[in-house]
């Protein structure tokens, strides 16, 4: 399921396997942080929920906007590049979020009470497909599938990197400024806001700005701090990111997203030292889990939580059975998302780029020569593929 590695500053975009691997642990830790709540919620109160997990959604951040400026880097000098950036999106983001939202719509209008913190409301759930922020049922704005709250972050920052392709401006010249003037605005906003913009104006927007200069650093030719350096990056980052019980900034503050964004651009850092010495020795199993790293981040909430519920219904209810359970959990997650990536997202990308190609719908001729190769290939970007 792995290509060999190319040069960090291909015009193509590498396939920087150590990225994919950390896509990987990114998903997992997220993962890892609901089952624990979930065994809490429904089997054994006194489980102690891994709260650090949530920053897997940080390093999933700062990994989009590298591979966004990594894999983006021949649309720049293509008629319709932005069009060309944002089908390849749709076609990622898109089918299985709204495939798995309608899965909980159903078991939502079947057995409501076996979803929990959701109600049938048309408006909030049209809003949920259409990654519209809303206030939800406990008064948190998440969409139907709570974790779809990351992709509404995700789908702003591809508009915005799809309009400065479409402005024929480098993307982090026209992004910049504007996430960080976001992150700014976080620090006087107030509830009184629009939904839309309380939920955007928030810090963690710098995540995606780091990611974008440390691949930035990549095209200009560089290629990582030494070996030493690299794996101390690399460590340290994610000691602090995912560790229980490391000493870190109070939560909620400026200077504490600021400090996870530093701690996962310093994780990619270490990862684009390290990938020439150990990108071929990576696993060639957790390479594949983070290619299929976004359908287990998003079928997990389905999946899950049936693990300590079925645990509770049995009476296998001791504090090791809940810690069984949790494992049981992230096991039912993975092997459940091994089968939507293979069965569902892989064939259907493939029919629709091909669909897309067959009918030349992004042909602009001369000028873009390599847009039917760029089109068939989200498959190959699996370093680059974002969740």
């Amino acid at each position: 399921m792995t290509t060999p590695a190319t040069p960090a500053n291909s015009d193509r975009g590498s396939q920087f396997l150590s990225i994919q691997a950390l896509r990987f642990i990114a998903a997992l830790a997220v993962v890892v942080l609901h089952s624990t709540f979930y065994t809490m919620e429904r089997l054994h109160s006194s489980t102690s929920v891994y709260d650090v997990g949530a920053n897997g959604v940080r390093l999933f951040f700062v990994i989009s906007g590298f591979v966004m400026i990594i894999s983006s880097q021949k649309l720049l000098n293509t008629q319709r590049g932005w069009s060309v950036f944002a089908f390849k999106r749709i076609v990622r983001i898109v089918p299985i979020y709204w495939a798995i939202t309608l899965i909980k719509v159903a078991v939502l209008l079947v057995t409501p009470a076996v979803v929990l913190h959701s109600e049938l409301d048309w408006g909030y759930i049209l809003k949920s497909f259409f990654f519209i922020p809303e206030y939800n049922v406990d008064g948190e704005i998440r969409p139907l599938l709570g974790v779809g709250w990351t992709l509404n972050f995700e789908m702003f920052f591809y508009l915005l990197f799809a309009l400065a392709l479409a402005c024929r401006v480098r993307p982090i010249r026209f992004i910049a400024p504007v996430l960080i003037v976001m992150s700014a605005l976080s620090l006087i906003k107030t509830p009184d806001w629009p939904v839309v913009a309380y939920f955007l104006c928030d810090p963690i927007v710098i995540d995606f700005l780091a990611g974008m200069l440390i691949a930035h650093w990549v095209q200009r030719g560089w290629t990582g701090p030494s070996q030493a350096a690299a794996w101390a990056a690399a460590g340290v980052g994610l000691i602090y990111l995912f560790v229980p019980g490391v000493p870190r900034a109070e939560y909620g503050t400026m200077f504490a997203s600021l400090i996870t964004t530093l701690a996962a651009g310093s994780v990619i850092i270490g990862a684009v030292g390290i990938e020439k010495s150990i990108g071929r020795r990576i696993p060639q199993w957790m390479v594949y889990m983070g290619a299929a790293s976004y359908s287990l981040y998003l079928v997990h909430p389905m999946v899950s939580p049936a693990a300590p519920a079925l645990f509770a219904k049995i009476g296998l209810t001791g504090g090791f059975m809940a810690w069984l359970a949790v494992v049981t959990a992230v096991a039912v997650a993975m092997g459940a998302a091994v089968l939507v990536y293979r069965y569902g997202e892989v064939p259907f990308t493939k029919w629709l780029n091909r669909r897309v190609r067959d009918a030349g719908l992004f042909d602009t001729g001369p000028r873009s020569r390599s847009l039917p190769a760029t089109l068939a290939a989200p498959l190959r970007e699996r370093s680059q593929s974002e969740e």
